[in-house]
């Protein structure tokens, strides 16, 4: 179904839940949009019709999207080609912090997202995905997420009272972090 197919179904959804007469309905058309037929709209004339519906109380929303599950982890290692094998650990490091609790959505689409704010920052060729990042740039963006996920963890253990150095490794801190209880994290 189209798009303009989609938004007309949801504008009658609309007129038949306010009970609207034809007439008023055609008015209602008319004064938008200067026309009496929701075929002959554009589609951001049908936008402004159902904006005008959802006004006046009509309960339909355009595209209702499922939210993603907040289990929706990145895709398992061999599951998808990447350039350098340096993007599995990145994903597996993504999924651990959404495991612990760091992250509000442990997404691939929101690891995405992250990487290419990161980055992208003044590139003329911009990077999509983590698996699209060569080993100089995939090395450079592992540093970057295991320096947020011992800050994290640091802060965490600091927060019950163990203290460890902003100089111990990452290696260090993810052990010290394993050792408490699941309560911790």
């Amino acid at each position: 179904m189209t798009d303009k197919a989609k938004l007309i179904q949801l504008i009658h959804i609309g007129k038949s839940q306010l009970n609207m007469d034809d007439f008023s309905y055609r008015e209602m058309l008319k004064r938008l949009t200067n026309k009496t037929s929701s075929t002959k709209c554009t589609l951001v004339e049908l936008h402004k019709v159902l904006h005008e519906l959802q006004a006046k109380g009509a309960k339909v929303k355009w595209f209702a999207k499922r939210s993603p599950k907040p289990t929706a982890y990145s895709p398992a290692t061999g599951e998808r080609a990447v350039k350098s094998d340096i993007a599995h650990k990145i994903r597996a490091i993504w999924i651990n912090m959404g495991k612990q609790g760091f992250l509000a959505d442990p997404s691939e689409k929101a690891l995405n997202a992250y990487m290419r704010k990161i980055m992208n920052v003044g590139r003329k060729v911009l990077v999509l995905n983590v698996g699209a990042l060569d080993s100089g740039d995939a090395g450079y963006f592992l540093e970057i997420l295991k320096q947020w996920h011992k800050r994290v963890m640091l802060q965490a253990l600091k927060g019950h009272g163990c203290l460890m150095s902003a100089q111990s490794s990452y290696e260090q801190v993810v052990e010290q972090f394993q050792r408490y209880p699941r309560g911790l994290r």
